[in-house]
């Protein structure tokens, strides 16, 4: 209203409940209010048969997890008001387990720059953060996606729930939630996250406990009051104040397009550090197996009950030589010209005292396979007999550490490994080398 005059001639609306919101608020603007859903809410739920598609783009294995961080604007979202949140699901989650998407509103975006918002998170983009730029759908993509989510008092916040995902609130601000609204309500339901138990724990008990839950379907269904309608009733609401006929074609909602990649981003040369836990399960008798979880090293903070006695692997070349010298294990650079492990590992082994094994890529094995040297022990070959998308030298090697330091420096034989409880399985095979002797034989 200004000077007592209505302003708009039209004020769109997404639920019935809005428009008695709207005459509490400001009765004279009711008869100009016209429900038409939400166009937003509408092609989320067209998107969700394109799961797969999407998961694909993004870069999300098969038996991973795919979270979405989503942060409005302002001091108090998620970025700005519970920023660690992003590092702690870096930090926390396996990395083989968990692909991690950060959708940030476009006025953070713009209010700071494209470079500022690239240099804060550039830390969590190398741990393998993925950060769309505004000028994409990619985070609807994300959401429709998604196997959970960690959000603030921002709108993709209460669309997750529509689409009746599992979640947590890293932030919330409820100075600036109209009282009675969906989203305040949500405020009300969603646990927070919470410092010194660890995260994944959270995210496994919203998983257990949200989908179902009759409050969080009550206030999902708040989003809007027409579903799949929305294109329809805006663009005849348009064309009426047009006064236009509409077009024969009928109004629908299309689904969001496959994101280009995203996921494609500046590659270092050598794989970040990181530390790793084994998990190792008998089975009377049987062959043992081994679960193996790789973390990346440099977003971990002062809390690591999550990471139980973990060993740490650091490559040649790493620019932080810091990992290097605190390193149990040093990745070599794969070396074409078949030299004997031992003789690529010697000088790795003078540069870094503290390391008691060098992983050598082996070029011939296409499966991920490695030399292991000891710094005071035989070497071992470690080949993948059934590798899958995670298996990797780096793999081999940490796995081979973990089991010689678990069975004694003289242990050779076969595993399985489980790089997390989703992810297929693999054997693998770890063998000492047999020096020739001097005779020959």
């Amino acid at each position: 209203m200004h000077d007592g005059r209505l302003i708009p001639s039209a004020i769109v609306l997404s639920h019935d409940e809005q428009r008695e919101r709207l005459r509490d608020g400001c009765p004279d603007a009711v008869p100009f209010a016209t429900v038409v859903g939400d166009p937003c809410a509408d092609q989320l739920r067209a998107s969700t048969p394109f799961r797969d598609a999407y998961r694909t783009a993004l870069g999300v294995r098969p038996g991973q997890k795919l979270l979405v961080l989503t942060s409005t604007w302002g001091r108090r979202s998620l970025l700005g008001h519970g920023g660690d949140t992003v590092r702690r699901a870096l930090a926390e989650l396996p990395r083989d387990e968990y692909r991690v998407v950060a959708a940030v509103h476009p006025n953070a975006w713009h209010g700071h720059g494209g470079w500022q918002l690239h240099t804060w998170l550039a830390p969590f983009v190398r741990a393998g953060l993925v950060l769309p730029v505004p000028e994409t759908d990619t985070w609807k993509a994300a959401l429709a996606a998604a196997d959970a989510f960690i959000g603030d008092h921002g709108s993709v916040t209460l669309y997750g729930v529509a689409l009746g995902l599992p979640g947590l609130l890293g932030a919330f601000d409820d100075g600036v939630v109209a009282p009675g609204s969906p989203m305040a309500l949500l405020g009300g339901l969603l646990p927070r996250v919470t410092a010194g138990r660890p995260l994944a724990g959270q995210l496994a008990d919203a998983a257990a406990t949200q989908p179902g839950d009759e409050r969080l379907i009550e206030v999902g269904g708040l989003v809007t009051s027409r579903p799949m309608r929305s294109m329809a009733l805006l663009r005849g609401l348009f064309y009426e104040h047009l006064g236009l006929p509409e077009p024969a074609d009928p109004a629908v909602v299309r689904p969001v397009a496959v994101p280009r990649r995203p996921h494609d981003r500046r590659r270092d040369p050598a794989p970040p550090p990181v530390f790793v836990t084994a998990h190792f399960e008998e089975h009377g008798g049987g062959a043992p197996t081994v679960t193996v979880r790789q973390y990346p090293a440099a977003v971990q903070g002062a809390e690591a009950g999550h990471l139980p006695d973990p060993h740490l692997l650091a490559a040649e070349g790493e620019p932080d030589v810091r990992w290097l010298h605190t390193a149990d294990i040093v990745l070599a650079r794969p070396d074409a010209t078949g030299r004997p492990t031992r003789e690529v590992a010697g000088p790795l082994f003078d540069r870094y005292p503290g390391c008691g094994a060098v992983a050598v890529p082996d070029p011939a094995a296409l499966n991920g396979g490695c030399g292991l040297a000891l710094r005071d022990g035989p070497e071992r070959m470690a080949r993948w007999r059934d590798p899958q998308w995670w298996t990797t030298p780096q793999t081999a090697a940490t796995t081979a550490h973990a089991c010689l330091a678990r069975f004694g420096p003289a242990w050779e034989g076969e595993i399985t490994v489980r790089a997390g409880e989703d992810l297929p399985p693999a054997v693998l095979t770890v063998a000492a080398v047999r020096q020739p002797s001097p005779s020959g034989d």
